[in-house]
């Protein structure tokens, strides 16, 4: 269904675009250019830039974690919580005919802002964030870093190591 609609869109879009309904500008990405800077300007948009993407990242990997030990019952409670929510919407699925669950989803995404509901789905979000931060991410071992040199020198200490104990096995016997 979803490719169905998905192709219907698409022929729709191309025969807007031909009947030239669109306008000219759709579809095509307008990059605006940055103001003329010195080196130094672009040496810190680049380092400000690098450092928003690795704080992304870093959310991401914690998002990953905490989906991690919900999925492989880190924390038994809210893993419970979770399979009883996935299981009640197994339920409604299967119970209750897609359309009208479709026709709540909708109803509900419309309405959220309407004054009579925006303080129910403030509570329903805050209630949401605070269950997803009492959620633990799973525990990470960092190990330090050892390149090949590092390895090989750890490894002929250990041998001298183990040659010398050995030699003076030796001597007292």
């Amino acid at each position: 269904m979803a490719l169905i609609i998905l192709a219907c869109g698409m022929l729709t879009l191309k025969g807007l675009k031909e009947q030239g309904r669109l306008g000219r500008s759709f579809g095509k990405v307008t990059i605006r250019d940055q103001p003329p800077s010195n080196t130094i300007q672009k040496i810190i948009a680049v380092k400000d830039g690098i450092r928003d993407v690795e704080h992304i990242l870093q959310n991401l990997n914690v998002t990953l974690l905490k989906l991690r030990t919900i999925l492989l019952a880190g924390q038994p409670q809210i893993t419970t919580e979770v399979a009883l929510v996935l299981l009640s919407s197994a339920t409604v699925l299967l119970i209750v005919p897609f359309k009208y669950v479709l026709a709540f989803l909708l109803c509900d995404l419309f309405t959220r802002e309407l004054e009579f509901r925006r303080e129910m789905v403030k509570r329903f979000r805050a209630f949401l964030k605070e269950r997803w931060l009492t959620v633990p991410a799973a525990p990470v071992i960092v190990l330090p870093f050892e390149d090949e040199e590092s390895k090989s020198v750890n490894q002929r200490n250990q041998t001298d190591k183990g040659a010398i104990k050995k030699n003076a096995e030796e001597l007292e016997n």
